[in-house]
């Protein structure tokens, strides 16, 4: 395997266990979780548990597939380039859970 390939699974990987976490907390999750402030610092949008809980993985998974196959096309890619949205992705399921558990 290519070691850009090996990055890939990897980090897609990584990126797919933000679902585990997200199960993990499900229960404790409320039905409708807040996703957009206003100014005042008052939740204005909210996503369904479901979408969240589901929908966050799979748009990390694809768009860490999107960001990998970009980066492997640069001749001077270097190793840590291919875990940002894996990073990006536990930093969002971090958020995505205090702000559903606040």
């Amino acid at each position: 395997m290519k070691p850009a390939m090996k990055h890939i699974v990897i980090s897609t990987v990584l990126c797919a266990l933000t679902l585990a976490v997200f199960l993990a907390f499900y229960n404790r999750l409320p039905e409708s979780i807040p996703v957009h402030f206003d100014s005042a610092g008052v939740a204005n949008s909210f996503w369904p548990r479901n979408v969240v809980v589901f929908g966050v993985p799979v748009a990390c998974v694809l768009l860490n597939l999107i960001s990998g196959f970009t980066v492997s096309q640069k001749e001077n890619a270097k190793p840590y380039m291919y875990y940002i949205m894996a990073v990006v992705a536990f930093v969002a399921t971090g958020i995505m859970l205090y702000l559903g558990m606040k």
